[in-house]
């Protein structure tokens, strides 16, 4: 993970926390700046626009999300808890994840930006993170599935789309523990 600097951390929450009340597009570097607790050429000394601070901004949360799952399972030897950890941080940061690629579907230039690849290595990183802990637990015998790619699709999958609806028809529509149970439990028959 790229080194960070403390005022750009400070700009990223700031930016974080406007533009998933105000949108995008309804918030200005000053705003920004004035939140962060700096001055707005300070910001201009780190991201040369709003759209590569988003861009930023968005690698550093996924890479933050990334390196919290990868400590959390560090040590722990029964491939059901580490999907477990995972899932119950995913549970944790999903909404934040989803208001993260909500903002960047804000951004015009993302298909012509680094971060499209950028975004997809580290999903790349975490779907094989996940393969391989599925592909643990079939060699342990706890895990049932036919092909460890299989079983990958089936958590990622599922668990996406649980958020999804939540996120769309209401956080309380589902229980987000239950759907993490009920994924391992398919992946154990």
């Amino acid at each position: 993970m790229k080194e960070y600097k403390d005022k750009e951390i400070f700009i990223f929450h700031a930016a974080w926390e406007l533009f998933s009340e105000k949108g995008f597009h309804d918030t200005k570097i000053s705003e920004i700046a004035k939140k962060a607790g700096i001055g707005k050429g300070t910001v201009y000394e780190y991201f040369k626009s709003k759209e590569e601070l988003v861009q930023k901004m968005i690698i550093f949360n996924l890479e933050i999300a990334y390196e919290e799952v990868v400590q959390s399972i560090q040590g722990v030897d029964s491939p059901e808890e580490k999907l477990r950890l995972i899932g119950k941080s995913d549970i944790t940061r999903g909404m934040d994840i989803l208001k993260t690629m909500k903002i960047l579907q804000m951004v015009d230039d993302f298909d012509k930006a680094n971060i499209k690849q950028n975004v997809f290595g580290i999903l790349n990183k975490r779907f094989i993170m996940i393969e391989n802990i599925i592909r643990e637990g079939m060699e342990k015998k706890i895990f049932n599935v036919d092909k460890s790619i299989n079983g990958t699709m089936l958590y990622i999958g599922t668990m996406n789309n649980a958020m999804m609806v939540s996120n769309f028809a209401g956080e309380n529509i589902v229980d987000m523990n239950s759907v993490l149970e009920f994924v391992i439990d398919k992946l154990k028959r």
